[in-house]
């Protein structure tokens, strides 16, 4: 990949795991919202934090890789 391609990955990584920290953020005042809310809010966060795993397994330079 080029540079450019891997500064735009971080870049999506940054903004996804902002996204997660508000929210688990918005999560800890779960009397704020009704149960389907947070039914909703859950299931964004599971979804979210798979991307950021599959971002990550894709732009990875661990050992064995190019």
């Amino acid at each position: 990949m080029t540079n450019f391609t891997m500064t735009m990955m971080d870049t999506q990584i940054s903004r996804t795991k902002k996204l997660v920290k508000l929210l688990e953020r918005l999560l800890k005042q779960e009397h704020l919202y009704d149960a389907e809310k947070v039914k909703e809010m859950k299931s964004q966060l599971r979804i979210v934090k798979q991307e950021i795993a599959d971002l990550e397994a894709q732009t990875s330079k661990g050992f064995g890789k190019k």
